[in-house]
């Protein structure tokens, strides 16, 4: 009797140090398929998915870089200045022809955007003051986040540039600078403004890549001077100032 009860607790030993065997490796492979990170949050899957496509088709040589968040969080994205991307064009060779920023200054402060997941950041490439110094012909556009957060965020397409229009050797056109004083009314895309002019009519006006900082938190009414070029019949603002 005695070594009958013996055997049926040893027997029930053994069932229970195979129970907790089993849990452990169920436990094991849970965390090898990403259900769990050990403190009790999901793992995020997903990434940044960078990309670049043409931009509207009166915006010829205008292309949009985008970030899409493709994770199930926010991400924050931090840049040093109001520099939020950098682009290059190659030649067939693979040799670097003109850099965006290598021209440009940015405003030197701490510039912060949120992607909502499933978002996208859209950010305009304007290729025209590149490509106007290149000849005609094939050319590879290379973008990428200059944010400190960016992991080898890059994208690329080929872009083919039919050259200057109306080229005339003998006679160089100048750009003449104006100066108008002008209404606020909001933005019409990533590279235009809407404003009011001092005949009370509605137009628009282009923003240079170093114009645009200035009306990322301007208020509607403001009334604002605008120093501008006209380039191909459109009014491009070179900078602006509160009145």
């Amino acid at each position: 009797m005695k070594r009958k009860w013996i055997f049926i607790l040893f027997s029930t030993l053994i069932a229970i140090v195979l129970a907790g065997c089993g849990t452990a490796k169920k436990d094991t492979q849970e965390d090898v398929n990403g259900s769990d990170n050990g403190n009790g949050n999901e793992i995020v899957a997903g990434s940044i998915v960078p990309s670049i496509s043409e931009g509207m088709p009166e915006n010829k040589y205008h292309y949009v870089f985008s970030l899409k968040n493709d994770t199930t969080v926010e991400v924050t994205l931090n840049m040093n200045s109001s520099q939020y991307y950098d682009f290059h064009l190659k030649d067939s060779k693979g040799t670097v022809v003109y850099t965006y920023s290598d021209n440009k200054m940015f405003t030197q402060a701490l510039e912060q955007k949120v992607i909502k997941p499933g978002d996208s950041l859209l950010m305009d490439l304007d290729l025209t003051e590149g490509l106007s110094t290149l000849k005609p012909g094939t050319y590879t556009l290379e973008a990428w986040s200059t944010a400190n957060e960016a992991e080898d965020w890059k994208a690329s397409t080929e872009v083919t540039w039919d050259g200057v229009k109306n080229e005339d050797s003998s006679a160089e056109e100048k750009l003449v600078v104006e100066e108008a004083r002008v209404t606020y009314v909001g933005l019409q895309d990533l590279n235009s403004i809407e404003v009011t002019n001092e005949q009370n009519e509605t137009e628009a006006m282009r923003l240079s890549e170093t114009a645009k900082p200035f009306f990322d938190d301007l208020e509607t009414g403001a009334k604002i001077t605008v120093v501008y070029v006209v380039i191909d019949g459109q009014k491009v603002i070179q900078t602006a100032t509160k009145d």
